[in-house]
């Protein structure tokens, strides 16, 4: 038949009917977007969504056994809509990625003002655009997979259905799965035992495990110095703001045409005033501050200026070198390195362990990952105080198990090459057309 000539919705359908059907789903996600507004997932908490996903899965079998031979169950199960719902579903994915993500209930005046928010793409994964196109490629994988199976089975097969079951089980997992996901929010002191999190409304939960802060600590970079407006304080040259690192005492540089030299530097000392004196001391106590004393001068500048320059610390204020009437030299706060907590955990089973939780290196305790989420930063480098982030995902290992199949199906297939009976191709490319 000549395809060039086929007029939209007659018989086969190709990939013009492929996305005008993929399209319209996300059409009437939109629709029912600016009706109900972003999708809650906590209305679909367990048991409503193993309910859900299991009458999703009877319902693919069920068509797959009493309307196989239906032509828009055969098409659903061919490359034609297939691959434009997987475009689709991409560019939902991409726009995923580039706008800025917000929790499904995030106030709209938290959201930043525009049409975007309207839509619910700044809170993609719950929108109905997004969700009904991933039930569309689901129903797509799954009847494909069950078509697979009225096939003669080879060993080659293998490959096709780890892929194909392996990106159904991680997508419906993760997109039934979202319900039961628990963020909270943990806050211990040194030296105090926690049980107790609060969830994203606010509400304390006592949980099965609880955690003791043993000793928490912070690395900080070097100070840093930068040039400052005497009177506005806004920082040096206006277009681009520039800094120098401490790198040790007798290092020079040029920050916004003056010339600063390093004379000396405490890491940790106490700054005395009174009314007409002030002196810098190394002293190693609480809320000591860093200090660098250096020499600036500027080009017409009869003779240089010397002093110390501070960042304050929660007991102590910061000191500037005033230069002359327009510039100041300003230590801003030191850059935080890393943060690490030293904690003790105890579980209602018993388990007691001793760990280590710092940024990018969770703690996985039973079904929950710690991470380290932040800290007292009223107290700087000083904070007593570590903040934890509880992460509970039971469906992580449905998704985990997917993506592995994946994996194992791609290397499956890379192994065993492509096909050497074209016939075969060939017959299968036929069959896939309605």
């Amino acid at each position: 038949m000549n395809n060039s000539s086929r007029k939209i919705w007659e018989q086969p359908w190709g990939y013009a009917e492929g996305f005008i059907v993929a399209g319209g789903i996300v059409i009437a996600g939109l629709m029912l977007q600016l009706t109900l507004g972003n999708i809650n997932p906590t209305l679909f908490a367990s048991p409503i969504n193993l309910i859900l996903g299991a009458l999703f899965v009877i319902g693919l079998l069920a068509v797959h056994f009493f309307a196989n031979r239906n032509r828009v169950v055969r098409w659903l199960s061919s490359v034609y809509s297939t691959i434009p719902s997987i475009v689709v579903l991409v560019v939902l994915c991409v726009i995923l990625g580039v706008l800025p993500q917000f929790a499904f209930d995030t106030p709209k005046e938290h959201l930043p003002p525009n049409f975007f928010s309207t839509l619910g793409w700044h809170s993609m994964t719950t929108s109905w655009p997004f969700v009904l196109s991933c039930m569309y490629l689901l129903v797509i994988l799954g009847l494909t997979t069950l078509r697979r199976t009225r096939q003669k089975q080879s060993v080659r097969d293998i490959g096709f259905y780890l892929n194909h079951l392996g990106l159904f089980l991680a997508l419906l997992g993760g997109i039934i799965g979202s319900a039961d996901l628990e963020r909270l929010t943990m806050s211990v002191t040194e030296g105090n035992l926690e049980w107790r999190a609060m969830d994203s409304k606010g509400e304390m939960r006592e949980l099965s495990l609880a955690i003791q802060l043993d000793t928490f600590t912070i690395e900080e970079y070097e100070p840093k110095l930068v040039v400052i407006e005497s009177e506005t304080g806004r920082m040096l040259p206006a277009d681009r703001p520039e800094s120098y690192m401490y790198e040790g005492i007798g290092k020079t540089t040029q920050l916004a045409g003056l010339t600063i030299e390093i004379l000396d530097y405490y890491p940790d000392a106490v700054i005395f005033r009174d009314s007409t004196f002030s002196n810098v001391v190394p002293m190693k106590m609480e809320g000591a501050t860093s200090a660098l004393k250096v020499k600036a001068t500027k080009p017409g500048m009869d003779n240089p200026v010397e002093g110390w320059v501070t960042n304050g610390s929660y007991m102590l204020p910061h000191s500037l070198l005033i230069v002359d009437d327009e510039l100041s030299i300003a230590m801003p706060p030191q850059e935080v390195k890393k943060y690490s907590s030293y904690v003790t955990l105890y579980t209602e089973e018993g388990l007691t362990k001793n760990a280590v939780i710092e940024v990018n290196k969770p703690l996985s305790v039973e079904n929950w990952t710690i991470y380290q989420y932040s800290y007292d930063d009223s107290m700087g480098k000083y904070s007593d105080t570590s903040v934890f982030e509880l992460v509970r995902d039971p469906w992580l290992k449905v998704v985990y198990t997917g993506i592995f199949m994946l994996m194992a199906g791609a290397l499956f297939i890379f192994i065993a090459g492509p096909k050497q009976n074209r016939s075969l191709e060939n017959n299968d490319s036929h069959n896939n057309i309605v």
